[in-house]
């Protein structure tokens, strides 16, 4: 019977720990959260779409003419929000309000806009301005070395000219163009584009004569065979397959079923990868290669010059596109890097292009930065 008691007192001393927690449980279990918005996590854009939805909101309340008549100023309270037809601000203009602009917007060399700024028609930033945020529903421009704190939403073209940097996402419903220099954490739109592009074919690439396949042929031996190993590859079920080393070869690599690594891979050009392929290592991926299924690496991965991706390419450590990279399949395709994703020229992406440190658009040929910052 002590016992039984003291079971009784342990569980209700222990459910006094988390009573409030349970009790705040009970009153929202069933209902719909109010505090929290799903499609942030789901709409690439949500940055753009919350603030034009806010921007509306605040246009329905009272408004007057400013002193000169050529802006409405809408009071908040602790801010004003600045509406006019069209502008065409100087240079070293400061601007400490939000502004909306319902026709096209430019401004000169070094301005300042500490708050957003929403423009209707088109727009052009001038060289080294400096911005919070900006919403365009028509184009955009950024000049050489614009610097935007935050993001960048357009509903058609962005043009990132040179050495730009936005320190959160850019999205466009149409496409992005990163010049030289230029810099952001993602970029999404249906055509991402680097400087010098030159239209390429992406017919598939006849498979040489020559080749090593994954999974091999049940007569080929134990012989290696142009760096190819057939004692290290092991079925995983389920029509995976696991090679048991570092996959370094010098004939051209056909991967026809998924594929492990448990090592880096190093592949030469025109290699046909049809199949998921993940290494525990580095990715090295040879010139004019065609990769169908999705790339994941446990280090940096590299895709050769005028390869073409179809799927993710997710990489544990730096990315490089090399010249001429193609990316696009019947949906969006990705490429994310934990560390800087390097984007070389004459590089064509529909989908997206993300890092958690940075994307960066690069010239080529260049070497491989590794662990540089800030430039």
């Amino acid at each position: 019977m002590a016992f039984f008691i003291f079971s009784i007192f342990f569980v209700a001393l222990l459910y006094a720990h988390f009573s409030i927690a349970h009790l705040a449980w009970a009153e929202t279990r069933g209902n719909d959260s109010q505090e929290l918005d799903m499609s942030y996590v789901r709409v690439e854009n949500y940055f753009g779409q919350s603030f034009r939805r806010k921007v509306r909101q605040w246009l329905k309340g009272p408004s007057e003419t400013s002193s000169t008549g050529a802006m409405r100023v809408v009071d908040r309270g602790k801010e004003k929000v600045y509406v006019a037809g069209s502008a065409k601000y100087p240079s070293n203009r400061r601007e400490r309000n939000v502004l909306v602009m319902e026709g096209d917007f430019s401004c000169g060399t070094e301005c300042s806009f500490e708050r957003e700024l929403m423009v209707e028609g088109n727009a052009t930033i001038g060289p080294r301005t400096d911005l919070q945020a900006i919403a365009v529903d028509g184009n955009l421009t950024m000049e050489t070395g614009v610097v935007v704190r935050r993001w960048v939403d357009a509903k058609g073209t962005v043009e990132m000219i040179q050495d730009c940097i936005v320190q959160s996402k850019v999205c466009s419903g149409h496409s992005i163009f990163m010049g030289t220099g230029c810099t952001a954490l993602s970029l999404f739109a249906p055509e991402i584009s680097t400087e010098g592009r030159v239209e390429v074919s992406t017919t598939q690439l006849e498979r040489p004569g020559d080749f090593v396949l994954i999974p091999h042929a049940a007569n080929m031996g134990n012989k290696v065979f142009h760096g190819y190993n057939p004692q290290l590859l092991y079925s995983m079920g389920g029509g995976t397959f696991l090679y048991n080393g570092d996959l370094k070869l010098t004939a051209p690599l056909h991967v026809r079923a998924p594929l492990v690594v448990k090592g880096n891979i190093e592949i030469i050009e025109n290699c046909m990868l049809e199949a998921d392929v993940k290494a525990h290592g580095s990715i090295q991926i040879g010139d004019g290669s065609i990769l169908k299924g999705n790339l994941v690496s446990g280090s940096n991965m590299e895709i050769g010059i005028g390869s073409f991706f179809q799927g993710v390419l997710h990489s544990s450590g730096e990315l490089r596109l090399k010249h001429g990279v193609r990316g696009w399949g019947k949906s969006p395709v990705v490429a994310y890097a934990r560390e800087t994703l390097w984007v070389e020229s004459n590089v064509v992406v529909r989908g997206k292009l993300a890092s958690a440190d940075k994307v960066k658009a690069i010239s080529a040929p260049l070497a491989w930065l590794k662990n540089e910052s800030g430039d």
